[in-house]
């Protein structure tokens, strides 16, 4: 007996250079695992990877039972509090938006995302646009999605690409960023009306496979004189995701409509059980899976194999992957006896602040392995370097525009 994996889904982190990021779990929902069970799969969570395997008896083909139109929901989970502090995301409300993964197209353009043949379920970051203005750890890409990071406060209008001091070029990745966020709802969620009205039209749209958009109406429902009699000005409107028969909305994305002009887009789930989760993956393998290398089974329920032979199984390897915080390097020493600091690799370049402070011109990327290439010019005594610096680190905040966190180490020297 033995077991073939039908697809992967791989969690990376970039802050994780020598060890596998293990501060995550994929989780099966309670639907889905019953799913996988019925279906014989076997599913298997090691390190930062998630293995969904299907079981081989003898030299028999692999046992399956499974129909081919369906969607497999997972759980992802951070099991380790240091990754807000070594990551660049944060969320904008840690308890209704949640990050959503899938194999289908980009809500956003209707594209696949992959990137360099790498199947991310992640969105692609946003493209650079010079009319935008940028912040400290935004993340973008090029029109060949290359990755880059931004460095400072870049005002509308006045961003490069090709500057240095505005971004730092990556490689060409695919990262988890804000636009892989949505809003999660139950059976009913408030929105504010970003045009307060005494009448509401409020439309409900689920996405249309063949025109790649939110197209194809579900209900409508109108909030007007006899809702609302005295037309008293509406702040905000209680969306309901049911039929007119009361019958609970499939699970799945929507586009909320208010006015015609306002839209929302909403992950309806009716079980309240994704509060605790940093977000939700989605693997289809029905037509909404993005094409056919994003899908892990045929139309037809078949296995994709490896050519030429075609007698083992092709798996499917999705990939998440997340950018690493960056700070700016600060060093305070104890006396005026420091005369310099600098990093021997010449990738981090220090000011001198004044008041025996040092300081780094750019942020610099975290990494869990330690920099050991600052040395430390002291007075009376040989060049010091970094590890074998006494002192203790602290974090902080600059009162600037930028809002750099500061990895501040205090010298006794």
């Amino acid at each position: 007996m033995r077991y073939t994996p039908l697809f992967t889904i791989a969690l990376e982190h970039d802050y994780f250079s020598v060890s596998p990021p293990e501060i995550f779990r994929i989780v099966p929902t309670s639907a889905t695992e019953k799913v996988l069970r019925g279906a014989g799969l076997i599913v298997k969570f090691f390190q930062n990877k998630l293995y969904v395997l299907v079981k081989h008896l003898e030299n028999t083909t692999p046992l399956l039972q499974l129909n081919n139109d369906f969607t497999l929901r997972f759980f992802l989970e951070v099991t380790d509090f240091n990754f807000s502090s070594i990551t660049n995301y944060r969320s904008s409300d840690p308890y209704a938006v949640k990050l959503y993964f899938s194999n289908g197209n980009s809500i956003i353009d209707g594209n696949d995302k992959s990137v360099n043949d790498i199947l991310y379920l992640n969105e692609k970051l946003p493209q650079f646009d010079n009319t935008l203005a940028y912040t400290y750890n935004d993340l973008v890409r090029s029109g060949s999605d290359t990755a880059y990071e931004c460095l400072q406060k870049i005002d509308a209008g006045t961003g490069n690409l090709n500057n240095g001091s505005q971004f730092r070029q990556l490689e060409k990745v695919s990262y988890v960023s804000p636009a892989t966020e949505l809003s999660f709802t139950g059976p009913k969620k408030i929105v504010r009306l970003q045009v307060p009205a005494a009448e509401v039209t409020v439309e409900y749209f689920k996405y249309n496979l063949t025109s790649n958009d939110f197209d194809i109406a579900v209900k409508q429902s109108v909030i007007g004189p006899i809702e609302n009699p005295t037309a008293m000005l509406l702040d905000e409107v209680l969306l309901h995701f049911y039929t007119e028969g009361n019958i609970p909305f499939g699970e799945g994305i929507y586009k909320v409509v208010l006015n015609t002009t306002q839209e929302e887009y909403l992950y309806f789930r009716l079980a309240n059980d994704w509060q605790p989760y940093l977000g939700l993956i989605e693997i289809h393998n029905n037509a909404l899976a993005a094409t056919d290398t994003y899908r892990f089974l045929t139309e037809d329920g078949s296995f994709f194999t490896i050519p030429p032979d075609n007698t083992e199984i092709e798996t499917r390897h999705y990939k998440i992957r997340f950018a690493p915080a960056q700070y700016l390097l600060k060093y305070r020493c104890k006396t005026n006896k420091v005369s310099n600091i600098v990093d021997d690799d010449g990738n981090i370049v220090f000011t001198n602040l004044g008041s025996n402070t040092f300081q780094s011109q750019l942020p610099v990327r975290m990494n869990e392995k330690a920099i050991d290439t600052i040395s430390v010019t002291y007075d009376g005594s040989d060049t010091l370097k970094k590890t074998k610096v006494p002192g203790h680190r602290n974090l902080s905040i600059t009162d600037d525009d930028n809002k750099y966190i500061v990895s501040e180490t205090f010298l006794n020297l």
